[in-house]
């Protein structure tokens, strides 16, 4: 199939560091964050942050565990956040990665996911892409609820 690109971009009513304290917490991330079942850290860096994790989806079309490696740094274009790529291949993914980018936007922030698939699943490309821009989708909204309470 090939890899499937998609993005999502929400307005925060919250400070950058608010945001990011909620990325930052792994191990709640799938209390918000639709489809997901599991968020297991497993390893953290020197600075306490998580390193690696196992993650868990069910996305309607299908369910996958796979290993999550993290990059915790600056983005080149000079917003927060974070990147992260699956270790090795799953059951359903050649591949995976994607990141958190967090603005500052007046009193708030903008934040934006970015999410690429190369999938294993025998679908069509427009059944996938949907799936994944409805995970997207759901994960900013999610995030926004959480962090507006």
């Amino acid at each position: 199939m090939g890899e499937i690109h998609v993005e999502s971009t929400v307005r925060i009513d919250r400070a950058p560091e608010e945001v990011l304290a909620v990325l930052h917490d792994i191990a709640g991330q799938h209390e918000w964050w639709p489809g997901q079942y599991r968020s297991e850290p497993l390893d953290h860096d020197d600075d306490g942050r998580v390193a690696r994790a196992l993650i868990g989806n069910d996305v309607k079309i299908a369910k996958d565990d796979f290993e999550v490696v993290y990059t915790h740094d600056d983005n080149p274009d000079g917003a927060l956040g974070y990147r992260w790529a699956i270790a090795e291949p799953s059951t359903l993914q050649r591949s995976q990665t994607g990141s958190w980018q967090v603005r500052p936007d007046g009193a708030g922030s903008e934040v934006t996911l970015r999410l690429m698939v190369d999938s294993t699943l025998p679908l069509p490309g427009f059944l996938l892409k949907k799936a994944l821009q409805d995970t997207v989708n759901g994960a900013t909204e999610g995030l926004r609820e959480r962090c507006e309470g």
